[in-house]
């Protein structure tokens, strides 16, 4: 069931990375329209739909190593998820001083 579980959440953020990378489709960051405006709305759409379909990945492989490799693998997955939200965030800085 995990396994099951895993594969939809990884597949749900390769889809949602997809969607941002091609139509720059923001909706996904929680209303950030409201919040600020897209400098560089293609160089930000392909940094964080990039850096989303790497999180896809990620727990796409997290699910299918867990069988093998027990809990070891969530931990170092779940370091990897927050240094994949921390690259997102830095993403979007970088892009509101104009990078």
């Amino acid at each position: 069931m995990s396994l099951f579980i895993g594969i939809v959440i990884g597949a749900f953020l390769i889809w949602a990375g997809y969607i941002v990378r091609t139509k720059m489709v923001f909706s996904f960051l929680a209303d950030v329209t409201q919040i600020w405006e897209p400098v560089n709305r293609e160089r930000l759409g392909t940094r964080i739909g990039v850096l989303l379909i790497i999180a896809g990945f990620l727990a796409i492989l997290t699910a299918i190593f867990t069988i093998w490799f027990g809990d070891t693998v969530g931990k170092i997955s779940g370091i990897l998820a927050i240094i994949d939200v921390i690259m997102i965030i830095i993403a979007v800085g970088l892009d509101q001083m104009g990078y």
